[in-house]
Formats: C-alpha cells, structure tokens, sequence
C-alpha cells in the first residue's frame, strides 16, 4: 500500500514567496506553480498529489514572474556597469597613480568592484530560489556602492569645474538612478531581514561611507590646493670684455632656474631677457639686447636640481652709447610632477606660425596675431579618477617674438575658445596641477662700471 506524503503549501508572504512543507519538513519556497510543480518533481513527489492550500488556491501567486525577471535584470546590470567603472579606475590608478593617496583610492575602487560583482550573482539568487542566506544584504550592500560610486563621480566633476565626455556623465547619472531605485525596492523588501544587528551594521555603512567621501575630498580636492612649487629664476652680470678695435663690448651673462621646492617640477616654458636703460629717456625706457630660452620645454628639476646658461650679448660702439643700466631678468612656467605628465616628445612640438597655418591647426586654439613658435601636449592627470571627472585638457605654450618677446600659456580643454590664461583659468591650473609662474627678480649694474671695467681688461 503506497503512502501518499503530506505536501502543504503556505500562504504568501511579504515577498510573494510560497512555503512548501513536505512530511512536516520544509523543503524550501516558490513564487510560481511552475516552480512548485519542479519541486515536487525534484523531491520525488507525484505532480498529481494532494496539496493543502494555506492562504490561497493554486492560482494565488503574487509575485509575477516577468516582474521579477525584469527587477532582477535591472539590478543585475546596474550593478555589472558599476563594477566596470571601479575596475577600469581600480586597475589604472592602484599601480600607475602619481600619489600614494591616490594610488589607495585606486584599490578601494578595486574593492568596491568586488563588492559589485558578488552583488551581482546575488541578484540571481534572491530574485528565483533564495538558497543564499546573505544574498539581500549583499544586494543592499551592492545598490549603496552603485549609489555612492555614481554621486562621488558627479560631485567631484562639479567640484573640480570639470568637463567629462557626455557618456560618462549620462552612465553616472544612470548609477545614480539605478542605485536610487534598487535601495528603495530593496527596503520595500525588507532585505535586511537576514542580518543579526541591521542596525550597527547601517551605522558601521554610513561611518564608512563618511570616511571614504572625506578621504576622497582630501586627497583629491584639499591636498591638490596646498603647497606649491617654489622655483627661482636669477641672472648675474658678469665681467665684460672689449675686442681690439674697442667696437663691441661682450657681454657674459648667467643664468639659473633652481628647484628649491620639495617637489619635482616640469619647465613647460622659458624666457630671459638682456637689454639696457637709455640714460637720455625720462621713462626709463629699456631697449632689448638678446632674448631667448633658458632651458627646453619639458626638462624636469628635482627638489634641489639647477639649470644654468651663460649667454653672451654684444653692445656695439660700446663707448659712444648713451646707456645708464645693463638688466637681465627670467621668466618660466613649471607644474608640478606628481599633479600631471605631458606627451614624452613635447619638446619636439615645437612648430612656427607658418608650418602650423600649413597643417590646419593654428587655431586649435586661437592663437594670437604675431610671430611665434608654439609647443602643445596632452595632459594626464595624476589619476584615472581625475581625468574621468576632469575631462581631457592640454597645455599650449607660445613664444612670442614680436613685438616684445614673451611666453603665454594655455591649459584648458581642446577646443577651448579663450586662450591666453585669464586669472580664473590660471587660479585653476595652479590648484589642479600646482603652476607656478616663475618671476625672477630683476639683475641691474651701470653701464658706466661695466664699461670701466671692460676698458680696464681690453688687450693693449
């Protein structure tokens, strides 16, 4: 005589799940008749057997299959889009980041991909049969780092007057949503339920959450608008000679760009000037006797390191001229390293107005009315987060020869239509990669005593 097994199935619970007990055992939960008649199947049971209906007949199934099957796709995707971007952060900034700060935030985004890919395969789990105990916790966990990853990228590109590409910006809006949604189903749900203490662990969430947003804020905002480069630019007049005829004086001058900072600098641009002050001009008018660069575009100076040059300038009929002081002064631009790196040839940029109008670019961006000789590269910054949030940009620096020589550079996005450096712009290149606009003092020494001087060492 065959025994015919007790099956009784209970009634819906808040989530739409079905109990199904067996003998007086449980043998686990369904949301569909299809999946009651599996299990049954599974544990050896005839579909045909008598089932006791608790709280509704076998019609009574809450929780639609589609709607989950669509719930579970949503989470599943955001959480999938969440994990690329922190891997693809993660894996470029915790080995090729120039700080250690920032190369830390690299292995959280990292870890905050881990935490998204088991969030991930648990979407699977609690949205068919809920074998795993802890899978509605780790969606939990996974929708509050989708959440967080999404309004840090927003609120660090608002915060730096970024300019990300538009899929960047329509992806984290999205991780924002996605995020917004999945908590506020999740909590519907109640997907807590399987922890002991809900509540430490919410407070051990937020406490953390506070510490990673302030240790973001302070490495990635605070810290880049600290210290700044200190580099000095000086020149020293030398001794002068006269030749034989005594028809020029040769003029030795040097001079020096020092790194005297604690950090490592880039020279993106140099200039010095030679020239004298007439005596007879009531304005104390100076007239040019040599300018040129100091130092090539894109040399590097460690903390402590010096350039120097000795250029000679030459003063024709230096004792029938009317001249009070002999001046040299510098000029550079330097960013610091550990804020950006530059193309490895931007040294070799370097092309004059006419070859540039040849190729089309000479105004990309505008560049201004006169002769000059331009260098550009593309600017990494010194994370993957950071150009992310920041955009693409570039430094532009032109030498200007007429009609009084100078550099001016440009760091702004490409296809920006404003160059030449206004304060903001400037304020916000010196916050963002540390520049420096190196001033050197002014060297003078009169005419008179170096004439004096030149004459008394001329060959007889």
């Amino acid at each position: 005589m065959d025994i015919k097994p007790d099956v009784a199935v209970g009634p819906p619970d808040d989530d739409g799940l079905r109990k199904v007990v067996i003998d007086g055992k449980t043998k686990g939960k369904v949301w569909s008749h299809h999946e009651l008649l599996k299990l049954l199947r599974h544990t050896g049971v005839p579909a045909k057997c008598e089932i006791d209906w608790q709280g509704g007949d076998s019609g009574v199934w809450p929780a639609q299959a589609w709607g989950r099957r669509l719930t579970c796709a949503f989470m599943a995707l955001g959480f999938l889009a969440t994990a690329g971007m922190c891997a693809w952060i993660g894996t470029k900034d915790s080995f090729d980041a120039l700080t250690f700060a920032g190369r830390v935030t690299g292995f959280l985004f990292l870890f905050m991909a881990v935490v998204e890919l088991i969030a991930f395969a648990a979407a699977f789990d609690y949205w068919r049969k809920r074998k795993l105990t802890y899978s509605g916790p780790a969606l939990l966990f996974g929708s509050l780092v989708e959440f967080f990853v999404g309004s840090v990228l927003i609120l660090m590109a608002v915060t730096n007057r970024g300019s990300p590409s538009t899929m960047c910006l329509l992806l984290w809006t999205g991780l924002v949503i996605c995020g917004s949604w999945s908590l506020w189903v999740l909590c519907r749900h109640q997907a807590w339920k399987a922890l002991r203490n809900p509540g430490r662990i919410a407070i051990g969430a937020v406490v953390s959450t506070v510490l990673v947003i302030t240790n973001l804020a302070y490495t990635q905002i605070y810290l880049p608008s600290m210290s700044r480069p200190l580099v000095q630019g000086t020149a020293e007049i030398g001794t002068p000679s006269l030749n034989k005829a005594g028809t020029k004086m040769y003029l030795r001058v040097r001079l020096h760009l020092k790194n005297s900072g604690e950090v490592p600098v880039h020279i993106v641009g140099s200039i010095y000037w030679i020239h004298v002050r007439l005596a007879s001009d009531p304005k104390d008018k100076y007239r040019l006797l040599k300018p040129g660069e100091l130092t090539k575009p894109g040399r590097e100076l460690s903390p402590g390191e010096e350039v120097s040059e000795d250029v000679v300038a030459e003063i024709e009929n230096p004792e029938s001229v009317d001249y009070e002081a002999v001046a040299a002064r510098v000029e550079a631009y330097a960013f610091r390293q550990d804020r950006m790196t530059m193309d490895s040839d931007y040294a070799k940029s370097g092309k004059w107005r006419g070859q540039l109008e040849k190729e089309g670019k000479a105004d990309d961006p505008p560049s201004p009315p006169k002769e000059y000789f331009r260098y550009q590269s593309k600017i990494s910054q010194s994370s993957e987060l950071l150009n992310l949030t920041r955009g693409r940009e570039r430094v532009t620096v032109w030498w200007l020869y007429r009609p009084r020589p100078g550099v001016y550079l440009d760091v702004a996005p490409p296809g920006d239509e404003n160059p030449f450096n206004t304060p903001t712009k400037q304020r916000q290149a010196a916050d963002r990669y540390g520049l420096a606009f190196i001033n050197g003092s002014m060297t003078q020494t009169p005419y008179a005593e170096l004439l004096r001087d030149a004459q008394a060492q001329r060959p007889n």
